[in-house]
Order: structure tokens, then sequence, then C-alpha cells
């Protein structure tokens, strides 16, 4: 899911250690002092912003006696949750989707701890009625996480949770701790913002009272209070292993991407646009974004031809009064719609027949499989000079893909297709917290050509959604596709831009770097929001350009 504008304010990071410092009496007590041990591979991840490190913390969730090694699972997965939205604002992004790796129970330490005591009044949560005993359950969180480069010297980082069924303190954690207070109760989790100045004086005072419940009780840690099973905060600190670098100078791989020594006669793209609201709408958020790419691609590529679409529709037939407008390109359609060109003088002035038309103009792009072409010839040095005709198609289609249950499976027919047949996969719009169309879980090995393959999921936290699941069931895995997502929320704003540039940069003709890539879609960002971007898969990756150049020219299409 994006941020339209990323609301929660990022405090400086003495700010963020200050209150890990405050709120140290309701720590977890097995917190580690050993180095970070994760296996991070032999390889690191490609970003401009961010680095590749190892994370670690240790914390604790209580359970009934008797609660299953599954109860305990959904436990602690729910807690650890909610670090995608606390680790936002200091900018670090989780990789493993579903905690898997705290899920061993041979590895939880489990003891026994009696409840005694009575809860203070000033609580705001009034605490639950507890057994006289509990189990408390101990487990330690290791993954591979994209860290802001600001974090370069530090080995830790300040964390708060959200601990214990806090969906039960929705309305606090609302008020106080979320960067949306309109935010359903079961997203909550992403929008915990525990940075903010009025969540964290609610911090502050209850690690007063679990303090002083604390000293009551006496040093025996096998008690506990009713304030300590009711607390709403679990304050940490997150320890930071060394880096995993990158490669500055790692390219995709352009001579497999256009079939060089085969017999391909196309490189095929598809670029996917969801929707914020309404498809309608020519002010939708992420409508904008659609027509802003589509009226990029033909300006980059004046060769760019429509040369079908399905449903079949004359793309600049559209009328005022009955009549058809003369004069009509794509440049001016595209204009209409984001009211960035002046309307034909028959629209006159009313607003209400200005939004008619502009939603005419739309409707030509919507829910519209739109193919464009343009010619290519490519040829490798050193290989008799001999060019090689390519066909560089590119469809394009924005639309629904969710909502419904009819949405969503359109949405699957149609990245299924591109999965088989595509080249490159382009998806722009919302990541519906990793449960949209988009989920790995609905696609398998066989959904997927056999050949190199690049996408890009510019949604929030696409790195955390979708990333490990399809390298793992892409046929050949990191050797045959290669993957951009974000660490962090993407803004809106702007992505539409972002999502040309790297298109535009992939057939340029300069076979660019990675590194070129993604610092030309955060250059195209109408948006300072650093989304953390990065490339994964890459490093496998055989092309180099100033080793075995390819030269390739785009040409101008025949006329139609």
């Amino acid at each position: 899911m994006f941020k339209d504008l990323f609301r929660s304010r990022a405090l400086p990071l003495f700010s963020l250690v200050a209150l890990a410092c405050a709120g140290c009496s309701g720590a977890p007590e097995n917190a580690s002092p050993d180095a970070v041990e994760v296996e991070l591979g032999d390889d690191g991840l490609t970003s401009t912003s961010g680095v590749e490190r190892p994370v670690q913390f240790s914390s604790y969730v209580y359970q009934p006696l008797n609660a299953s090694d599954a109860a305990v699972s959904a436990a602690i997965a729910k807690q650890v949750k909610t670090a995608l939205g606390a680790l936002r604002s200091p900018k670090i992004g989780l990789r493993d989707r579903a905690a898997s790796n705290t899920m061993n129970p041979s590895k939880w330490t489990r003891e026994t701890v009696s409840v005694v005591g009575a809860s203070s009044p000033s609580a705001p949560v009034a605490p639950v009625a507890p057994a006289p005993q509990v189990q408390r359950v101990r487990f330690t969180y290791n993954d591979r996480a994209v860290v802001s480069r600001a974090y370069d010297r530090l080995s830790t980082s300040a964390l708060t949770l959200l601990f214990g069924d806090y969906e039960q303190k929705a309305d606090l954690v609302r008020a106080s701790c979320s960067d949306d207070r309109t935010s359903a109760t079961d997203s909550l989790w992403y929008h915990f913002s525990p940075e903010l100045t009025s969540c964290r004086t609610l911090q502050a005072a209850e690690a007063k009272r679990l303090a002083n419940e604390r000293k009551a009780l006496g040093p025996s840690l096998l008690k506990v209070g009713p304030e300590e099973l009711s607390r709403v905060f679990m304050p940490l600190t997150m320890k930071l292993g060394a880096a995993a670098q990158g490669s500055v100078s790692a390219s995709p791989e352009y001579d497999r991407l256009y079939g060089v020594g085969t017999s391909r006669s196309t490189v095929q793209v598809h670029s996917f646009f969801g929707v914020d609201a309404d498809a309608a709408s020519p002010d939708d958020a992420l409508g904008r974004e659609a027509v802003s790419f589509f009226r990029t691609m033909l300006r980059a590529m004046p060769g760019l031809r429509v040369v079908a679409t399905q449903p079949f529709a004359m793309l600049l037939d559209v009328f005022v009064d009955g009549a058809k407008v003369d004069g009509v390109t794509y440049d001016k359609l595209t204009g209409w719609i984001l009211a960035e060109e002046p309307f034909p003088t028959a629209l006159g002035t009313d607003a209400a027949r200005i939004l008619a038309f502009r939603k005419q103009c739309l409707e030509k792009l919507t829910e519209r499989a739109i193919d464009l072409s343009v010619p290519l010839t490519v040829s490798r040095n050193g290989q008799n000079g001999v060019a090689a005709e390519r066909s560089l198609n590119i469809r394009f289609f924005y639309g629904y893909e969710d909502g419904t249950a009819e949405a969503r499976q359109k949405a699957q027919w149609r990245y299924l297709e591109a999965f088989w047949h595509g080249d490159v996969f382009l998806y722009n719009g919302h990541s519906h917290f990793g449960h949209g169309p988009l989920e790995p879980t609905a696609y398998s090995s066989a959904n997927f050509n056999d050949r190199y393959q690049l996408m890009l999921i510019n949604s929030c936290l696409s790195f955390n959604y979708y990333h490990d699941d399809f390298f793992a069931m892409k046929p050949g895995g990191t050797k045959n596709l290669d993957k951009i997502v974000n660490g962090l929320p993407s803004s809106v704003r702007g992505s539409g831009a972002v999502t040309a540039a790297l298109l535009k940069g992939l057939f340029d003709g300069k076979q660019s770097t990675y590194t070129t890539l993604l610092g030309s879609m955060q250059s195209a960002a109408s948006s300072q929001m650093d989304a953390l971007r990065l490339v994964d898969g890459e490093l496998d990756n055989t092309f180099s350009q100033s080793k075995t150049p390819l030269t390739v020219v785009v040409r101008q299409a025949s006329p139609m």
C-alpha cells in the first residue's frame, strides 16, 4: 500500500536512542549482548540509499500454560508484525514476510510465572483478569534487512513494538500512536508510529507503572503483575550486524533481455497500474500516475505506436456535444485527463462539462490492454557487426486489481500472462498489506518462463511482501530473475514517473548499471521520501557494457 504523504515525522537518531533509554525498565530481560549472527549468504543488495544488514532482537509473549505451539507462533508473529510499522521512521525494511525465522519451538525459552498484585488505577487500559499462572515464551528474531545508510556507523537501533492483544486497545493506539487515525483495527500494525510525541508520552507513563510494579514484586523474575500482562508497548534494542555490500557495477542482463544470439524477435514488457479509489475519476491518485507513465513513455520514445487495444477502442476519438474533436493527439488526450492542457473551446468553462470530458478521455485508457510497439536494432560488437531486428512491445493496463473477487481474478490472469510471456514486469499500485492479487501464494514455478526476467514492484514494503517467494518459484532463481522492490512505504505522487524512468533507462541504448537506473528513478520522484528502493538477484549477472558492449538503436515505426 502506498502512502500519498508519509505523515509520521522521522525523529533524529538521538531522539530514538533517548527513547530506548527512557524505556529501559520495560525491556526484555533476556536481551543478549552477543554479536548478531545471521547468515547473509554470499551477496548483498544493490541500493543507492541503503545496505543489507543482519538484524536481531529478543522479546517475549505471554500465553496460557496449555497454549499450543501454533498459538505461541501466532502471538509471536502478531508482535513482530508491528515492527514493519515501527521501523518506517528509522528507515529499516525487514525481509522475513511471516517472521518465519522465529517459529521453531526448539529455540524458544518457556518459563512459568506467577501473577500477583493489583493493577494501577492510572492505567489507560483495564488490565486483563489474570490466571494465577501463565507461561512466558522468550524468542529471538533474526532477519536480513535493508537499512538506511544513516546507520552505517551504528550497531544498534531503538525499536518499540506493540505487545499482546493490542487490537483490543485499538482506540488508545489509534488516538496516540498511529499516523492514520482513521485506520482500521486490522491495519494498526502498519500505521503504528511509536516516535510520535503523544505515543512517547504513553510509553513513558507505562514504563513508570511497570517499574513501580516490578519494585513491589521484589527481585524474583518469576513473578509478574497485571500491569505487565496488560502492557501496550515493548521497547527493545535491535542489533545491526555488518553490512553485505551490493555492487555498483552490476547491470541488467541486457544481452539476454534483447535475446541476443536467439531467434526471438520481440522484447515484451507488461506494465500494470492499480487504482487508488475510483478508476472512473480523472483525479484518482494512482490513475493520474498511470496516465503520467503513458504520456512519459510516448514522449520519451517518439517511435512508439499503439498497435492494438483489448477491448477495442479508437483511443483518440473523443466528442463534445456529439461532435468529434479534431486534431487529438496522445499528448492532448493525457493532458486533458490531467487538466494540464487547454480544453476544446466548445466545452466552455462549465466545471461539470469539463469533468465529464476528462472522464470520457480517461475511459479510453481504463480497463483496457493497450499495446504499444517500436522497432529496435541490436548488435553486439565483435559478432561481425550483424544487427538483429527486435520489436519492443509494451502492454499498458490501468484498472482495478482488487476490491472484488472478479477484479482480483482478472488481475491474476493478467499477471499469469506476464509471468509466462513477459521479459519485463512492472507493477505500480497498492501492496494490499501483502495480500493482494500479487500475493506469491497464488502462483507457482509452473507459471513462470525459464528465461531471464526483470520485475519492478513499486509499492509499499514490497521487499517484505513480494520478494523471496518469487525468487524461490522462478526457474533458475536469481540467475533468471532480477527484482526491484521497496524496503519502505513509497509515495503515490510521482510513482508513474519513477516507473517510466526505469523503462526509459532500460531501453535508451546506454545499457546503464542498476546504480544509474536507481538514481534515475529517485530523481524522477516528485517526493523526497526515500523508499529504500533496492535490486536483488543482480550479483550473478554477467553482462558488462564495457567488456561486451551492445549497440541498441530505437528506430521510428513505419507510418500506420
